[in-house]
């Protein structure tokens, strides 16, 4: 399993808290979407995420930073599954992992989710202390809606990087970032952005009330020990600027 973390930063401090968790099995190949689905299909999606749990957790237990969450990628089905707090209660429990420094970053298909199972399922997840958070916050077609952050009790959302990309330059993407801070002030969940590749996005979003921001400006995913490394730089020198 290839694992990489990119550091996610808390855009008022400019420290890293967070780091999203990239996994490729050799067997996806370059098209690591296609797989998932295939595996969502085909049945072993169960399995997989299996893997990717006790590889992550381990990685991160063993050469992380001990003070910086993990966020973890999950599919809707997963979360369906009638078992998934067990499984996921017993790989932290394996990895001697904290489940209270765990965020699973789930699509925005969650209308999926709002039915008696999942919602039970979700209800486990948030007593063992894991976070939810919504990845590619206002994709097409499949736009979560008050509704669903409010009845999952998701703690963060992600704008979907589309919107992000160009926002310095593209007005209409610039307010649907500024239209989902106004939902996350109004809900009191944390609203963070990804694909922050120059210092003009970086920021406005900091302008804008982001709370939390990863892109390739601030870092690029890497191994856990570098994260590490970088940590401990940000100990001894302070926070990462917004320009540089």
């Amino acid at each position: 399993m290839e694992i990489t973390y990119q550091p996610i930063l808390h855009v008022p401090t400019g420290r890293v808290v967070k780091c999203e968790a990239l996994c490729r099995p050799p067997e996806a190949g370059l098209d690591l979407g296609a797989y998932v689905v295939s595996a969502e299909m085909n049945g072993s999606l169960h399995e997989y995420t299996n893997r990717v749990l006790d590889a992550v957790l381990a990685d991160w237990q063993k050469h992380g930073p001990p003070t910086i969450d993990l966020s973890v990628n999950l599919t809707v089905a997963d979360l369906g599954e009638h078992d998934i707090c067990k499984r996921v209660e017993k790989a932290c429990k394996r990895n001697k992992f904290d489940p209270k420094r765990l965020w699973f970053e789930i699509d925005d298909r969650v209308q999926a989710l709002v039915d008696p199972a999942s919602l039970a399922n979700v209800a486990c997840l948030t007593k063992l202390g894991v976070r939810l958070s919504i990845d590619g916050f206002g994709a097409e077609l499949t736009q979560a809606t008050h509704y669903e952050v409010q009845s999952l009790g998701v703690r963060e959302v992600k704008v979907d990087g589309r919107y992000v990309r160009d926002a310095d330059v593209n007005m209409n993407h610039r307010n649907v970032i500024s239209a989902v801070v106004v939902m996350g002030s109004d809900l009191r969940v944390d609203v963070a952005v990804k694909n922050v590749e120059r210092e003009s996005i970086a920021t406005l979003v900091a302008r804008l009330g982001v709370s939390h921001a990863q892109g390739y400006y601030y870092a690029r995913p890497t191994s856990a020990s570098t994260v590490s490394a970088l940590v401990e730089r940000m100990l001894r020198s302070g926070p990462l600027p917004i320009g540089r």
